[in-house]
């Protein structure tokens, strides 16, 4: 029986097709950083674009939001409790 050792050399490797992936994968990394770039730029000024519409200051912004979300939180609470007492509670203490 005849063995037929076969080395793994460079010469079996399709040179052609290994440098155009090798330039595809580059190319491609380089189209999704301009991308990136562009999206990040575009991001930026719209958030700057934001802040100048807003006449509140950051601060007072903050509150305004921090105030909105705890009426938000109340709201739902009450909401929650009121659904609670009315629909599931024993037909005897639904007042």
């Amino acid at each position: 029986m005849t063995y037929h050792y076969t080395d793994p050399a460079r010469e079996d490797l399709h040179r052609g097709l290994f440098i155009t992936a090798v330039a595809l994968i580059g190319a491609s990394a380089v189209l999704g950083m301009a991308g990136l770039a562009v999206f990040g730029t575009a991001a930026i000024a719209s958030g700057r674009h934001w802040a100048r519409r807003v006449d509140l200051s950051p601060a007072e912004l903050a509150r305004l939001k921090w105030s909105q979300a705890k009426s938000a939180a109340s709201a739902g609470t009450g909401a929650w409790h009121d659904t609670e007492h009315h629909a599931y509670a024993p037909p005897d203490s639904r007042g």
